[in-house]
């Protein structure tokens, strides 16, 4: 808990970096994992970090995947947060840039994890898109008549390649990481417990963006599209405020959250947002960037319907997640800011 020593892999990234900064104000001491020297004065920089300098261990490690590498650094360490992961890039070999890079990752974490004995739990940032097969995540499959609930005891097992795209690679990367802790854990039986968070698509404001070029990429893109009169392609009808994955992560360490389970992240559960009421509550919210035209509410955005089941999650942390107007509220105001 608060003053423990853990260790967080990808704090570079959009959800790392924001988990960084809660795991410092939260108290604990933090060892955070970058993979370039120079990184570092970069990130502490930022005025959430700045403060907290002297609970903030920086760790170079350039291959996540040799696990002899985080040995010496797991010292006293009582949890870790791998959020680390390959990114959707094109490539002429998905089984050798996304597939394998993403296992061996986990892998080398878990492995490293065992051989420590001072850890207490591993979190991983795995993905609710793990939870349903490529037909249905790309509308290839009609939904079941009944709008099937999804729980975090689902997996897709059919994600065997060649894949059509990078992102179908990202995705069945997901999904063979998670399927490989979970053989992990079923054959290692190692002392710690294992917490897989699987969030839906992730938005919300940016701490690392200093311009509307850096604020409007993943899922961001997605949300903010339609006002920017940018044409983005069908969204999953399932989203989470960046703020609640990395709380998540957090809690997730606490004893009264239950370990070796996996939790769905999602806001307006069970059955997604509603773009329509989204819209006018950006209406509502900044009517002088609707009138001006900075923001077009003309748009509608496709969303596939994706009915999840966060009770246990709500039931295991003890809150309610942000909203996806909320979330689009704020994020909107940044991206005015930004301007």
């Amino acid at each position: 808990m608060a003053g423990d020593l853990i260790l967080i892999t990808g704090v570079s990234g959009y959800v790392g970096f924001k988990t960084l900064i809660l795991a410092l104000e939260a108290g604990f001491t933090v060892r955070a994992v970058i993979r370039k020297a120079e990184q570092a004065s970069k990130l502490q920089a930022y005025a959430r970090v700045a403060p907290h300098m002297d609970n903030l261990q920086w760790v170079v490690i350039a291959d996540l995947s040799d696990t002899h590498s985080f040995d010496a650094h797991l010292v006293d360490v009582t949890g870790i947060f791998h959020i680390a992961s390959p990114v959707a890039i094109e490539s002429g070999d998905y089984d050798r840039d996304i597939i394998d890079p993403a296992s061996n990752m986990t892998l080398s974490i878990l492995n490293a994890a065992h051989r420590s004995t001072s850890i207490k739990r591993v979190v991983i940032t795995s993905s609710a898109i793990t939870l349903i097969s490529f037909a249905w995540m790309f509308g290839l499959a009609p939904a079941s008549p009944d709008l099937t609930l999804f729980t975090a005891d689902d997996i897709n097992s059919s994600i065997a390649g060649p894949y059509g795209s990078s992102i179908e690679a990202y995705f069945a990367s997901k999904t063979l990481s998670r399927i490989a802790t979970r053989k992990f854990m079923e054959e290692e039986k190692p002392e710690f417990e294992l917490v897989n968070l699987l969030p839906t698509v992730v938005f919300g404001p940016d701490e690392l963006a200093t311009n509307t070029a850096g604020l409007v990429t993943s899922g961001n893109y997605l949300a903010l599209g339609p006002f920017l009169d940018v044409n983005v392609p069908q969204m999953m009808g399932a989203t989470v405020h960046v703020d609640d994955v990395a709380r998540a992560h957090i809690d997730a360490l606490k004893p009264s959250v239950q370990g070796n389970k996996d939790y769905i992240l999602s806001s307006d559960a069970p059955d997604g947002f509603d773009w329509e009421g989204a819209q006018n509550h950006v209406r509502k919210s900044f009517p002088e960037a609707v009138e001006k035209g900075t923001l077009r509410l003309g748009a509608s955005l496709s969303a596939r319907a994706w009915r999840l089941d966060t009770r246990e999650t709500e039931k295991g942390f003890g809150w309610k997640f942000v909203s996806f107007e909320e979330t689009l509220k704020e994020l909107v105001g940044q991206y005015l800011k930004l301007l």
